[in-house]
């Protein structure tokens, strides 16, 4: 390959190959390569290389604006090597309106739009300054249209290559919008770097490919990071109804006049607070199980349940004494009066928001879903004060259709296991390439130990007040021993509360960073940092408590001195809710695979993600120690799994 910017390592040349040969073929590619091991760099050579032999496009997808951030600067790295194709080697990092209108960034209102509200903002002040008004709109986009502005900034770019961050911070410091930019150079792009929403959200997908100005396909697409896909489907086409937006409705509606409805039979705030009723009453039915004469049937466990598929309308139907015909023109008449309110707010300068307006688009999605391809739930939520109705999307093929219009589709991560699960969630062909690479590193650099004397099964622990404790004296016996920085990764928040209140931490002697569940990125970006400063030099060690499947544990890399063992405390099962059930049984009849789909191949994939931390190069050595008996089931996925019968011992014998 000759893009490739480094001597190649063990794998990388087989990865590169194999890409290569599927866009040939013009199939689709599922591949698993663990963490560390070049997936990035051996991807982005493979298909820029093909795309320029053959004139094709490539769409790089990712979760995380750092993974985002990750692709500009390899493909820094191969420009740097081959100087004479800085041209054709143009890259374009795109975010959110959110993170790149500057406008909203400075203004307290706008920044806390969505992406649709931003978009009206966006127009309308474009609108403004095309028309020559005296409102000159928005100065960014005022400048974009100034010739020379924009040509300087596009100079700037393609002489940089920055990543969105930087071109962002260039553009503030011009007064030059950065999206209007970045809009203009992906038609003159190779790569074009985004978000997931980019590709898999209908709308925002149609700007894209009009950007591109480019055959759908005649484009590559890349799914950085895959396992977080099937997930990042199910939500964006899930909607939910919460108690908190609909006294939101009625604080809206009473300031907007609150208009009748249905020929004066009763107005907005009214309906909207019946509605209200009507989900308390459900959470009061389902989740808590109380009959009549306010008798609990039995003892809350979970805060979630099904909810039979047409109960909520019916409710409408029966309370309001209307029919299906009647109900769908409320729902009209909520989407025309919430525009109304979209209007005004504008007008008057404020964010385009409208509540009502949501509760129109929900209700149309509510009673219009495919209900074989969702479960209807009713959730308690935020300790009972904002009970909610919920249409979880159970099947993530629904929403990747667009899969097959590409000329090839890579989807590629660290933790995929069982591809074929992968395959089949997404809708892929059955032809679809799955292969999975073995590690770059050898196995000797790292050792993977898990003890049989605790868990964090509730059951046991109900049955066993010790196991806590011998859990603690583990952690604390590790950290005592050894100089040397180390994670410890929890199933959840509530766990890691659990030992934070225990008397046994003051036993550790040495700093502790502990995330917490609503922390900014950039103070977690900060906690991080402050934690990998332990590593260098002379100084103390320190321990960093985090969450698997959290955003320590995915995508962020702690090389050499700054972590060298990692300990997870317990199995990160699914919570066995009403909507983990749902999925559980959907699975299992459209593959007879219920429980390895939806439970063993997640669980694991969070513990591969929290182990790969360690090893991030060929001279990396580390330890993980698995707290939990249940570890063993997951033999067939961490193949170099060992029971410790000394942990403190093995450890020291390993890295000394």
């Amino acid at each position: 390959m000759n893009l490739f910017p480094y001597k190649p390592r063990k794998n990388q040349t087989a990865i590169m190959q194999t890409i290569k040969k599927i866009l040939t073929n013009r199939d689709d590619l599922v591949f698993e390569s663990g963490t560390g091991s070049g997936k990035t760099i051996c991807t982005l050579t493979a298909t820029l290389e093909y795309a320029l032999e053959n004139n094709k496009k490539i769409i790089y997808t990712t979760r995380t604006n750092a993974q985002q951030r990750q692709v500009i600067l390899e493909l820094r790295q191969i420009r740097e090597k081959h100087n004479k194709l800085l041209d054709e080697l143009l890259a374009v990092g795109m975010q959110g309106r959110s993170n790149m209108c500057i406008l909203a960034r400075n203004n307290p209102e706008l920044s806390k739009g969505t992406a649709d509200e931003l978009s009206r903002v966006c127009s309308s002040e474009k609108k403004k300054t095309k028309t020559n008004s005296k409102d000159l709109g928005c100065i960014y986009f005022c400048n974009f249209l100034d010739k020379e502005k924009s040509e300087k900034a596009v100079f700037w770019f393609k002489e940089n290559l920055p990543t969105a961050e930087e071109f962002i911070e260039y553009c503030e410091k011009n007064k030059i919008c950065p999206y209007e930019i970045n809009k203009k150079l992906m038609r003159e792009s190779k790569l074009v770097v985004v978000p997931y929403i980019y590709v898999f959200d209908q709308m925002i997908r149609n700007m894209l490919f009009d950007c591109m100005s480019f055959p759908e396909d005649d484009m590559v697409l890349v799914v950085d990071e895959a396992h977080n896909l099937p997930n990042f489907i199910r939500d964006i086409f899930s909607s939910q109804l919460s108690t908190f937006m609909l006294n939101s409705c009625v604080f809206e509606a009473e300031k907007y006049g609150d208009p009748s409805m249905v020929d004066g039979r009763f107005t907005l705030s009214s309906f909207c607070k019946t509605l209200i009723d009507i989900i308390k009453n459900m959470r009061d039915t389902y989740v808590y199980g109380i009959l009549e004469n306010g008798i609990r049937a039995g003892s809350v466990k979970n805060n979630d349940a099904f909810i039979p598929s047409h109960e909520f309308e019916t409710e409408i139907f029966s309370r309001f004494k209307i029919t299906s015909k009647t109900l769908y023109d409320i729902v009209g008449d909520l989407v025309a009066f919430g525009e109304k309110i979209q209007e005004y707010r504008q007008k008057d300068g404020k964010l385009p928001r409208s509540y009502i307006h949501s509760l129109g688009l929900f209700l149309d999605f509510w009673i219009n879903l495919e209900i074989d391809q969702y479960s209807k739930l009713i959730v308690d939520a935020a300790s009972g004060k904002n009970p909610r109705i919920e249409a979880f999307c159970l099947d993530p093929s629904f929403g990747t259709g667009i899969l097959r219009g590409f000329h090839s589709t890579i989807h590629m991560s660290g933790t995929l296991e069982p591809l074929e699960e992968y395959r089949d969630s997404v809708g892929l062909s059955e032809y679809t390439e799955l292969i999975g690479f073995p590690s770059s590193f050898s196995n000797t650099n790292r050792k993977i130990l898990f003890v049989s004397d605790v868990t964090t099964k509730y059951e046991e622990i109900l049955k066993d007040d010790k196991i806590m404790d011998r859990m603690i004296s583990y952690v604390s016996n590790v950290c005592n021993s050894f100089s040397k920085n180390t994670m410890v990764f929890f199933p959840s928040f509530n766990v890691m509360s659990m030992f934070r209140r225990s008397e046994e931490i003051c036993k550790i002697n040495r700093c502790m960073y502990f995330e917490e569940q609503e922390m900014s990125q950039m103070a977690l970006m900060g906690l991080v940092s402050d934690f990998k400063e332990h590593g260098y030099g002379e100084g103390d060690r320190a321990t960093l408590f985090s969450v698997m499947g959290g955003r320590i544990s995915e995508g962020m890399d702690f090389p050499a001195d700054q972590l060298e063992i990692v300990l997870i405390v317990g199995i990160p099962y699914p919570k066995p809710t009403a909507r983990q059930r749902g999925l559980q049984h959907y699975y299992e009849i459209k593959f007879g695979k219920g429980w390895e789909y939806t439970v063993e191949a997640p669980t694991a994939r969070k513990l591969l993600q929290s182990i790969g931390r360690l090893i991030r190069d060929e001279n990396d050595r580390g330890v993980a120690v698995i707290l939990d008996r249940r570890a063993a089931r997951f033999k067939k996925y961490i193949r170099d799994l060992e029971e410790s019968k000394n942990l403190i011992s093995e450890i020291e014998q390993f890295i000394g």
